[in-house]
């Protein structure tokens, strides 16, 4: 086998790998969101979602699932102009990111 097949292997692993475990990432994202709160601990576990949504919206681009990337980076941008003013989100806002993240999990699901 050659380096080019070695990497081209790898890296079906790899992609494989990412794929099994982003419904366990999922998973966790929509628990995340489920422990919403007042106050600066709200803002906080803003700033949590936002980063695990940045995370994936990047991750799953590279790993050639670009409808799941769209779907984060959507609820992506949704909370960054909140994550800006620091502020927890409001119980609209909560409704409007499950409705995002519903999106999300619909894109992986047909990945």
């Amino acid at each position: 086998m050659s380096d080019a097949d070695d990497l081209a292997a790898e890296l079906a692993a790899l992609t494989a790998e990412y794929r099994q475990k982003l419904a366990a990432r999922l998973d966790a994202l929509e628990a995340l969101a489920e422990q919403r709160s007042p106050g600066q601990q709200g803002a906080a576990l803003v700033e949590d979602l936002y980063r695990a949504l940045h995370t994936i919206a990047g991750s799953a681009k590279t790993f050639g699932l670009p409808a799941v990337s769209d779907a984060a980076r959507a609820g992506e941008r949704y909370l960054e102009p909140i994550c800006g003013a620091n502020e927890p989100l409001s119980a609209a806002q909560w409704d409007d990111l499950k409705v995002l993240l519903a999106s999300l999990r619909k894109a992986a699901g047909s990945a």
